[in-house]
This record gives C-alpha cells, sequence and structure tokens, in this order.
C-alpha cells in the first residue's frame, strides 16, 4: 500500500471510530467540512464496514473491534505524518495593525530589533542558503487583492517561516504573537511540501529540466502568496478524473484545453514557484502557493495567473476558491518590512 493510499485509508478509518465511539478524534485529520458529503465513496466505505460488523458481531466481539480499530487509526494517523513529513513546514504569518495603534519609525525601530532578536535561529532567505531548512523571510506588503478586487486593512508586512520541524514554527508564532501584540494582530497560516500528486515522469522530468534557478532577493525582488481551496465538488471525484484537468485534454474538455501543467509549463522558466498543501492541517485554505519573480517578469506572472484562470485552457480552476493575495517584495530586515 502506497502512503496516499495509506492516508486515505486513516480517512476511512478515522471516520468510523468518530460514528462508533463518537469521538472527536476526527476532526485531527478531517478539517474541511462534512467528510461524508465531500468524500462519499471513503464514506460509503466507512458505513458499509460498519453495518457488516453490525450484523455478523455479538456485542463482545464488537467490542473487540472498536479496541482493534482504535489502534488501527492510530496506526494508519502515522501516514499522516509521513505525509507531511516528506517535506518542509511553513507557517505564513500576516501582520494587521491593530486599529488604535500607532506605528511610526520610532516606534517600528524597536520592534524590528526584537523580532531579529527572536529569529536569530532561522536563516535569512533574503539571501538563500544551500542546506538550510530552518529559514524566515520578510516580506512587504504592497498589495491585498481578492479576484483583482483590492481589499481594506491589507497586512502590514508578512514573515514566512519554514523547518522541517512544525513545533519550532508554534513556538515562533507564540512569541512573535506575545511582542507585537500592541501593534499587530497575526494570523498564521500553516502548510507543509510534500510529493506531487498530478504528475507522471515525463512532467517530472520536464519540471527538472525547466525549473528556474533561485535568485535573492535582490535578483528576484517580488513575491506572491497565493492562498487556495478546492471545491466540495473537486474533492468528490476520484483522483484519476482530478488528474484529467492537470494535463492536455481536448477530447474532454475542448479544443483550446492545455491544463494546469500546460499553463505552467509556458511560464516555468521565469517564475519560482513553491507549492505547500494545508488539507487537514489548516481549515483556512487546502494549499498555500508561493512565487517570486524579477521586475522583468512581472507581466509573465501576470500572464501565468491569467493563463490558469481561463476555464478554455485549464478547466480545473472552476473547482478553485480563491483567497486574498499578497503581492509584495522581499526584504532583508525586519526593519525594512515595517518601515511606514
Amino acid at each position: 500500500m502506497n502512503l496516499n493510499d495509506q492516508r486515505m485509508l486513516a480517512e476511512v478509518l478515522i471516520w468510523m471510530y468518530d460514528k462508533i465511539n463518537k469521538s472527536a478524534l476526527s476532526s485531527v485529520v478531517v478539517s474541511n467540512g462534512d467528510f461524508c458529503r465531500v468524500n462519499r465513496e471513503k464514506c460509503s466505505m466507512g458505513k458499509a464496514m460498519i453495518q457488516i460488523l453490525l450484523r455478523s458481531e455479538g456485542e463482545v466481539q464488537f467490542k473487540k473491534f472498536q479496541v482493534i480499530l482504535l489502534f488501527a487509526v492510530l496506526f494508519n494517523l502515522s501516514a499522516m505524518n509521513a505525509w507531511a513529513a516528506q517535506g518542509q513546514w511553513a507557517s505564513f504569518i500576516y501582520l494587521f495593525q491593530k486599529s488604535d495603534a500607532l506605528v511610526d519609525d520610532s516606534s517600528t525601530i524597536g520592534l524590528a530589533n526584537k523580532i531579529s532578536q527572536i529569529s536569530t535561529g532561522f536563516s535569512n532567505d533574503f539571501k538563500p542558503q544551500k542546506g538550510k531548512t530552518d529559514t524566515i523571510h520578510y516580506i512587504r506588503v504592497n498589495d491585498y487583492l481578492l479576484k483583482g478586487e483590492s481589499l481594506a486593512g491589507k497586512p502590514f508586512g508578512l514573515i514566512r517561516i519554514e523547518s522541517t520541524d512544525k513545533k519550532i514554527l508554534d513556538r515562533y508564532v507564540e512569541s512573535l504573537a506575545d511582542l507585537v501584540k500592541d501593534r499587530f494582530r497575526l494570523e498564521a497560516r500553516f502548510a507543509v511540501t510534500r510529493q506531487l500528486n498530478y504528475t507522471d515522469a515525463d512532467t517530472l522530468q520536464r519540471l527538472k529540466d525547466n525549473a528556474p534557478k533561485r535568485g535573492n532577493g535582490e535578483e528576484q525582488p517580488n513575491v506572491v502568496v497565493f492562498p487556495l481551496s478546492k471545491t466540495a465538488a473537486w474533492w468528490g471525484q476520484t483522483q484519476e478524473k482530478r488528474q484529467n484537468y492537470f494535463f492536455e485534454n481536448p477530447a474532454l474538455f475542448g479544443k483550446d484545453h492545455i491544463g494546469h501543467n500546460g499553463v505552467g509549463f509556458k511560464y516555468i522558466q521565469h517564475i519560482f514557484r513553491k507549492l505547500y498543501h494545508s488539507r487537514f492541517i489548516d481549515s483556512k485554505q487546502d494549499f498555500m502557493t508561493y512565487f517570486e519573480y524579477a521586475d522583468a517578469d512581472a507581466s509573465t506572472f501576470d500572464a501565468l495567473l491569467s493563463g490558469l484562470r481561463n476555464p478554455g485552457l485549464n478547466q480545473e480552476w472552476e473547482y478553485v476558491e480563491e483567497k486574498p493575495i499578497v503581492y509584495g517584495k522581499r526584504m532583508a530586515t525586519p526593519e525594512e518590512m515595517l518601515k511606514p
């Protein structure tokens, strides 16, 4: 059984355990709405297994099954941890200015120095260093948009931290929240990198051959942080059906269809991209997408986003629920990030 199959089995077992024991354990993993509504096949599988046991087993045997099921749940939860552990944890920390707080040059200098002090355990990602797993990145926010429309109350700044140990991120968010509580309200979004779902060997090779080298904050100063989710209808489809949307498939979706991957490969050499997964981790979104690019490639990024949103080219986007997008600049220090 591969890791994805084990993860899906874990969801079924957790659903079953929840129904039998009325436990809150399912909330640990199944955090994106009604499990049965979104995952009809897995829910039906769980119901069928329970009904068989109810018909065929006496109460004593059923109690034994409850114990066995609990161990199965706990064992398969390790699949969830392994699924996350394949990559790097990240927290995107949005700093929203409080309405009654004064933020000026004199107040931000002292605060920036304190942020630098609690960030000493992280490598500054303004100039990326190979082999560093605990990194921090300061982003000055220029625009805060939802489907192209400006939103009021944009974040004052955004900090992205990464580590292979989520506890390190949790401690940092807690420390930062206490440090800035008089001036800023924090919103932390968590996610993790992992293996790509909708790829094949050829796609992986093309990614390897064409992915751009990541530049530093001077070479690629622009940042886009784009959280998004997929609809219940998307997650209700099988893996095979979902994968169809990522590849060129004019027979299914029309003559102009090139799919998500096809759109991406048109611009891949100019845009650095990193995908993080939040589903089952942070209910605010299913994915965090992160981009960096040079000033000369700003129009290229706009073309990439426009292509992904074009239903003729990429019908997958009809299942996307966009969250507010941050457009910003990479900064070398907290002081630069917080400068009014």
